[in-house]
């Protein structure tokens, strides 16, 4: 619970700072409708792809969400994040569709609380596909390079 805490907390003090609305942000983001809302208050947690996007228009590193006990990004989803930057976007796209459906039927049998959130997903996701939007790691980026 510490975790989301001080996200919320660091996400709400950098989006002010930054004279950005919840809105504006989530647009500049590409996030769905209410997102930063969410996680400000605390309803849902940020994946490390939102992480890595929200840093990105607050100009921020994502170090400015963790202090140095918390850790937001996973070395899984680095991973994830790096394999779909690698795949031809066709392949991309098909993966998305499945997705989509996957993530829909799931969502038939789950409470409203989390319904609604894999509805943004599925949302999120459709736009990314929509055109050659894969999340792109500046992160990730930096790990390459010092390999």
């Amino acid at each position: 619970m510490k975790k989301r805490q001080n996200l919320a907390d660091k996400l709400k003090s950098l989006r002010k700072a930054k004279e950005l609305t919840q809105a504006e942000l989530d647009e500049m983001a590409q996030l769905p409708k209410s997102s930063i809302s969410k996680i400000e208050n605390r309803k849902r947690e940020a994946t490390a792809n939102e992480l890595i996007r929200i840093a990105h228009c607050l100009g921020v590193n994502l170090n400015a969400f963790s202090s140095t006990e918390d850790v937001f990004v996973y070395a899984e989803e680095i991973k994830v994040v790096e394999a779909l930057r690698e795949i031809p976007f066709e392949d991309y796209q098909r993966l998305i569709k499945t997705l989509e459906a996957q993530v829909y039927f799931a969502s038939k049998d789950v409470n409203r609380n989390k319904k609604e959130y894999l509805q943004e997903l599925v949302a999120s996701l459709s736009s990314l596909s929509s055109s050659d939007q894969r999340p792109r790691s500046h992160y990730a980026d930096r790990i390459r390079i010092r390999k």
